[in-house]
């Protein structure tokens, strides 16, 4: 385990995390031991170098973190006595510092009272983002319809290679994932997006924020191929009701944060992912779309030259640079008499809609880009990075329409 990838000791100089490593005290737990109480004083800092951790606050579960990451740090930073009880939930190692060899050193210290400060801009931001105001019709309280436009987004496209065997029992009837040609294991795209400026094409007033983090898989339905999304977080309570009411788009809250070389996921206080480049090489739409068919299984030269000889078909034609992706998604809504036991639908259906780019304005490869998967469905997905990039862009998303009806057992018009 690195030490620099955590907060706090990832701002220390290489030689000062060089001896907070060697002075670690190793502590081996098994499942159902207490690492500490709420309301113990704080005497080290702990962190969870294998395994995984249970958190309560006041009895009650608050979420179970995995390897690595530090435990209670807020408490331990700040000289507070604990708030949280931590249990192993599984057998786990611990590595812990006394707070008397830390607080010799002004770096940490110093390091630490930064962390703080972040930490409360991040909490005063999150109130920010969760207390925002979501636009409803006046009379109906009903969500705002689409289409959707979302300008100058931040995206990074993350092309990882993983184990989907799980997921293919849960796809709707008539879709099926991809599979690429002489490749044991399945393509999953990670998009990491922060969306400053989103608005009904319709109703340009009613702007919302957000940032997300999508899971898309390739995906056959009828002769088309498209994008089936099976997770999705974003970080406010609009895009959750519009995602869901409208095209059915599976959402749940979490927290994305991009950053100049780093960008992550937590949900539920959990960290999901984490994703980290060394650099970024300015490149084109051109060598974006090489890396997607390689990923996809096609033969990524001759695809990528047939993409710029269309380029420049469609500059000739001066026709718009409009790209487009078909995504598809599983709506279904509770009946009035659904029950735990007989979780009956009134809608059940499969929706289909049209992600588009409008502009590119950046695209760049990262440099040793480097994923690790700490906690969520993707965990056991054994997943692998190929290739990731960060680009900087305007989207549109297309109205939905009902492609198959399930309840009805009948089937849409297919949008082109």
């Amino acid at each position: 385990m690195k030490l620099d990838a955590l907060p706090v000791f990832r701002d220390l100089p290489a030689d000062e995390i060089a001896y907070f490593r060697a002075q670690a005290n190793p502590r081996q737990l098994a499942a159902g031991e207490v690492v500490f109480y709420q309301g113990d004083a704080v005497a080290a800092l702990f962190v969870l170098a294998a395994g995984s951790c249970t958190v309560e606050r006041d009895g009650v579960w608050r979420v179970t973190v995995s390897a690595p990451a530090l435990l209670d740090p807020v408490a331990t930073c700040g000289g507070l006595v604990h708030g949280e009880k931590v249990t192993a939930a599984a057998d786990c190692e611990l590595l812990a510092w006394p707070m008397e060899l830390l607080s010799q050193s002004g770096n940490f210290a110093a390091a630490a009272r930064r962390y703080l400060a972040a930490e409360l801009q991040q909490a005063q931001d999150r109130l920010s983002v969760l207390e925002a105001p979501v636009h409803y019709q006046p009379t109906t309280a009903q969500p705002l319809p689409g289409p959707f436009l979302f300008n100058d987004v931040t995206m990074i496209f993350a092309f990882c290679d993983a184990d989907l065997t799980p997921l293919r029992a849960t796809l709707p009837d008539g879709v099926s994932l991809i599979r690429r040609p002489g490749r044991k294991r399945d393509s999953v795209l990670l998009a990491l997006a922060d969306f400053p400026n989103a608005y009904p094409e319709d109703d340009p007033g009613a702007r919302f924020a957000y940032t997300e983090t999508t899971v898309f898989v390739p995906v056959r339905f009828r002769r088309r191929i498209g994008f089936f999304v099976p997770y999705i977080y974003p970080s406010a309570w609009e895009p959750v009701v519009l995602g869901r009411e409208i095209y059915g788009f599976p959402k749940r809250l979490g927290r994305t944060n991009l950053d100049l070389k780093h960008a992550a996921l937590r949900v539920d206080g959990a960290q999901h992912l984490d994703l980290r480049w060394e650099g970024l090489e300015t490149t084109d739409e051109t060598r974006l779309v090489r890396a997607l068919v390689d990923w996809m299984g096609l033969a990524g030269w001759g695809a990528a030259l047939a993409f710029r000889a269309g380029e420049v078909l469609r500059s000739a034609m001066q026709l718009p640079p409009h790209r487009r992706v078909a995504v598809y998604n599983h709506k279904r809504i509770l009946a009035p008499n659904a029950t735990y036991d007989n979780p009956t639908y009134q809608v059940d259906c499969l929706t289909h809609a049209i992600f588009g780019v409008l502009r590119w304005y950046q695209v760049a490869r990262m440099d040793d880009a480097q994923l690790d998967i700490h906690a969520g469905p993707l965990r056991g997905a054994n997943m692998t990075l190929r290739e990731a990039f960060r680009t900087q862009l305007d989207m549109r998303l297309s109205a939905g329409r009902v492609v198959r009806d399930y309840a009805a057992k009948t089937e849409g018009n297919q949008v082109d």
